[in-house]
């Protein structure tokens, strides 16, 4: 299953691949998505040359559906990443500072305490 066809469907190139165990191609195939219709398919099967391999063909179906597209731009990711890190170094700072105010205190000593015994 494969997302709708971008506005740029007739520059946009898909790449089907089979890989062994070694995530290694065995044979793959490329079509331009424009062109690709829905429905079953039969795609010809190219070598790792790029020549096609004799009776090596892969069955599949083809269908278009919408998905939200939950991916951010990289400026996006960055000002959140920006934003984290600035989280993280206020985080440092108010740590640091408690560790301060805590070595600053000296331990009670037994003559200083006053409470009712």
């Amino acid at each position: 299953t494969a997302s709708p066809p971008p506005p740029e469907k007739q520059q946009t190139v898909l790449r089907v691949a089979v890989v062994d165990d070694d995530e290694e191609d065995v044979a793959y195939e490329t079509c331009v998505l424009g062109v690709l219709r829905q429905g079953y398919r039969v795609l010809h099967m190219r070598s790792t040359r790029g020549t096609r391999i004799r009776n090596c063909f892969l069955f599949c179906h083809v269908s278009f559906t919408t998905q939200v597209n939950a991916w951010v731009s990289e400026s996006e990711m960055m000002a959140y990443v920006r934003s984290k890190e600035k989280e993280m170094e206020e985080r440092v700072d108010e740590a640091e500072a408690e560790v301060a105010k805590l070595k600053g205190l000296t331990p009670c000593s037994s003559s200083s305490y006053s409470g009712a015994g």
